[in-house]
């Protein structure tokens, strides 16, 4: 037999002298003995840090090197104590004691959660970084200078309250940093010395909609300031006798009823879980897959409801051994006493990746389907603003736009022959 340092406890395990022994990096080989420090002979919460060390290592070489400093030093400090380990999560931000999260097998998840919520300490997502191509050094400062001023503002958004993804910053300095790159090929080294041309031939490499994104941007290098707060009374407009409004595209109801039927032949339950909360309670689908457990639970009436907006609101008996299936598996120890003061964690992430919810599971038709399911909720009777906004998130400028889609259809609630009798008496034929 040989010792070799194993990579999970950092200790010495033995491999056996077997000619494919040498593929042995940790004890859990079927050639290799555990030495006297192995963690996984110790049991207990080294062995559960043993257990997150052994899953597949994240996707780049710096999470990897989180990952692993970080579930070092939990382990070094669990195989003195647990109090001392409990210490050590006092030490860490509040975006290190996220990443453990993420990184930790289910047994150390649960552990993690239940220390959290008794030491009452807090866990917040770090903001990826961003990643600059080689660009002249003028045009790549001043690019940082605004990621930094985003940050400041995102960090502050999440420590008040507010969730943000974690690649929110990188989605944000996607377009900018495009832009700077199409004027390093075009042999722009300053942002003082882009044109007006130049900003039209960029326009025109990109989709409409992407273009608005780079207002801000465009307002900062210009000298102005992109997150000047307009407070005070709003100047005073003509007023128009017509008011035009954006035609909102939605399905009939009848129809909607359909797409739900085949989506439930479709798709898995927990995948039909997410097209029902846009496709039927008319949720956006960022935010019916950004669902976590502070706001779900089960009230008093032992029924499982949840909060998307503003609201508690009630799912169908149908669908709520799906959500807290979901919501168990996340934390068993779900249900808590005070939602409020729960972590919020995360509970579609493991239905499935995010970049693929649009594509697979509303097949592209995400608002359409969530603009149909606020219209039928309108047509069968909830017309109540206020309501509809608690319960959706839905803007009461949507809908007020809505609203004049409700009026025609409130036709097929009463008979063909009142309908009919009344046009008669508003063109004067009766």
């Amino acid at each position: 037999m040989s010792d070799q340092l194993c990579q999970i406890c950092h200790g010495v395990f033995h491999r056996e002298t077997h000619k494919r022994s040498y593929r042995a990096r940790t004890c859990r080989h079927k050639f290799a003995t555990p030495g006297s420090d192995c963690w996984f002979k110790k049991g207990g919460l080294p062995r559960l840090v043993a257990e997150s060390l052994l899953q597949p290592k994240p996707r780049t070489e710096a999470a990897t090197d989180r990952r692993n400093r970080l579930l070092h030093d939990l382990g070094e400090a669990s195989a003195t104590s647990e109090p001392l380990a409990r210490q050590y999560l006092a030490r860490l931000s509040p975006h290190d004691r996220w990443s453990l999260i993420q990184f930790s097998a289910p047994g150390l998840r649960y552990w993690l959660l239940t220390a959290y919520r008794d030491d009452e300490l807090s866990a917040i997502p770090n903001l990826a970084p961003v990643h600059y191509p080689d660009l002249p050094e003028p045009l790549l400062e001043r690019l940082k200078d605004w990621e930094d001023k985003n940050r400041r503002r995102l960090t502050a958004r999440i420590n008040n309250g507010y969730t943000r993804a974690p690649d929110t910053l990188r989605r944000k300095m996607a377009e900018p940093i495009a832009l700077a790159r199409f004027l390093a090929d075009r042999g722009i080294e300053r942002w003082e010395t882009m044109t007006i041309s130049d900003r039209i031939a960029f326009a025109k490499t990109r989709p409409k909609l992407v273009q608005q994104k780079l207002k801000a941007f465009i307002t900062f290098i210009e000298g102005g300031n992109p997150f000047k707060t307009r407070r005070g009374r709003p100047p005073k407009r003509a007023k128009k006798v017509i008011r035009e409004t954006r035609q909102t595209p939605i399905l009939p109801p009848d129809e909607l009823k359909a797409r739900l039927r085949e989506a439930k032949q479709r798709l898995p339950a927990d995948q039909y879980l997410l097209y029902w909360l846009v496709a039927k309670l008319g949720l956006t689908a960022k935010a019916a897959y950004s669902l976590t457990l502070d706001r779900i639970t089960i009230n008093a009436q032992a029924r499982l409801v949840i909060r998307p907006a503003e609201a508690w609101f009630s799912l169908p008996k149908s669908l709520a051994p799906t959500m807290e299936a979901l919501a168990r598996a996340a934390d068993p120890a779900w249900p808590y006493e005070d939602p409020d003061k729960a972590p919020a964690i995360p509970v579609m992430e493991d239905v499935i990746p995010r970049h693929r919810v649009g594509p697979d599971i509303f097949l592209g038709e995400t608002t359409l389907l969530r603009s149909s399911a606020i219209h039928a909720a309108m047509h069968y009777g909830q017309l109540d603003r206020k309501t509809l906004a608690a319960i959706t998130g839905v803007s009461l400028k949507t809908i007020s736009d809505m609203e004049f889609l409700v009026p025609a259809d409130i036709h097929s609630l009463v008979s063909h022959d009142l309908v009919a009798a009344r046009n008669q008496a508003i063109l004067g034929e009766d």
